[in-house]
């Protein structure tokens, strides 16, 4: 196996498993139009006797987002779409909504909401990504993805950046019964490429990704903090090693 430095950490991988937004893409650029979109055609979809504006800050306190940081323990950074509804209905049902109401608004509005904004036109790698990727593939490491979006979203997403057809596995929220940081996503991809899960790595931005690593009892579990979700100090409770940015990752 081709050895890899992560930051300064030297592992001997024959997997690694990325997470997407804010570890290869930038998750601010797509997810918070996204959320935005969603909460306006609520709005419209309700006729809600209230500024927009204000549903907007209600909903964002509610995800955990204020205008400097996203808050790593709350939900936004991790809840799949079929929890996103949950939330919505729950805030709408505060303001006077019927649950169900609020929930079917939020479910037509996270459907309509991906057709009006085209998410996947708006993912941006972050620097040098694809270029540590190819050297990873030229080595003849696995490289997986494991996901809280959808699946189908993910693979157009990989396709419109440019590298899709670097990864052997993509699996995401909908592929799987328990989400992060259940094990299951990593465990479905180990068993799919048949290899040992001490000589596999994890790397992403979340606490959850570093928890469903730890949970899988994976070889290597490495946070990065590019993407501003998570500080080192909060990754460094269940990461072996935290990087900057992925850039950090070097096939030697």
């Amino acid at each position: 196996m081709a050895k890899v430095l992560f930051g300064e950490r030297l592992f001997e991988p024959s997997l690694i498993i990325f997470d997407k937004d804010g570890t290869l893409t930038d998750f601010r650029r797509s997810w918070i139009p996204l959320l935005n979109k969603r909460v306006e055609l609520v709005h419209r979809f309700l006729g809600l006797n209230m500024p927009l504006s204000q549903l907007r800050d209600r909903m964002y306190r509610v995800f955990g987002i204020n205008e400097h940081r996203i808050d790593p323990y709350g939900p936004f950074p991790y809840s799949p779409p079929w929890e996103d509804e949950i939330i919505f209905a729950t805030v709408l049902y505060e303001l006077g909504v019927p649950y169900q109401k609020g929930k079917m608004a939020a479910h037509q509005s996270m459907i309509k909401a991906e057709e009006e904004l085209d998410r996947i036109s708006l993912a941006e790698l972050y620097d040098g990504v694809k270029e540590v990727l190819e050297a990873l593939k030229r080595s003849g490491i696995y490289i997986a993805l494991a996901t809280a979006d959808l699946t189908h979203i993910a693979n157009d997403t990989l396709k419109h950046v440019g590298i899709y057809d670097l990864f052997d596995y993509v699996i995401g929220a909908d592929m799987v019964e328990k989400d992060k940081p259940d094990p299951e996503m990593v465990n479905r991809i180990i068993e799919a490429l048949n290899v040992n899960r001490k000589d596999v790595a994890i790397v992403g931005d979340t606490i959850t990704d570093m928890e469903m690593g730890r949970r899988a009892e994976l070889g290597l579990v490495v946070g990065v903090t590019e993407g501003g979700i998570a500080t080192y100090k909060d990754l460094e409770k269940d990461a072996d090693v935290v990087i900057e940015s992925v850039r950090e990752i070097r096939v030697v």
